[in-house]
């Protein structure tokens, strides 16, 4: 699997909360909003931080990798038995499409493709 982004959200149940807290312990503003439920932060190339407002997924943490081909890999952890989800849309973007899988311990991680 081929990586070249990897996104570390928190779901969020006061998204302003949680924002004035990750501002004041990273020591800086987000870096930008992509979507109005986002605030991210660039923590180094290729890595990056959410907070997201999204009370209803009771996952805290995902981690989210954005890979070359998300196709071939469904087909390639498919064809390796792990359960994986049908790619979705991801709202407000107009190519972003997600998955998940669940690791054995029950932690998401997710898989993106487009921008």
């Amino acid at each position: 699997m081929d990586v070249d982004t990897i996104f570390i959200s928190i779901n969020a149940t006061d998204h302003t909360a949680q924002t004035d807290w990750w501002t004041k312990f990273l020591g800086r503003p987000f870096d930008r909003i992509p979507v109005p439920s986002c605030r991210e932060w660039d923590l180094r190339e290729g890595v990056l931080f959410q907070v997201l407002d999204n009370s209803s997924d009771r996952t805290r943490v995902v981690v989210s990798l954005r890979v070359e081909n998300l196709d071939a890999n469904i087909e390639r952890l498919r064809a390796a038995g792990v359960p994986i989800s049908d790619p979705k849309p991801v709202e407000g973007f107009a190519t972003l499409r997600f998955v998940s899988v669940q690791d054995p311990e029950g932690n998401t991680i997710g898989l993106l493709d487009g921008a």
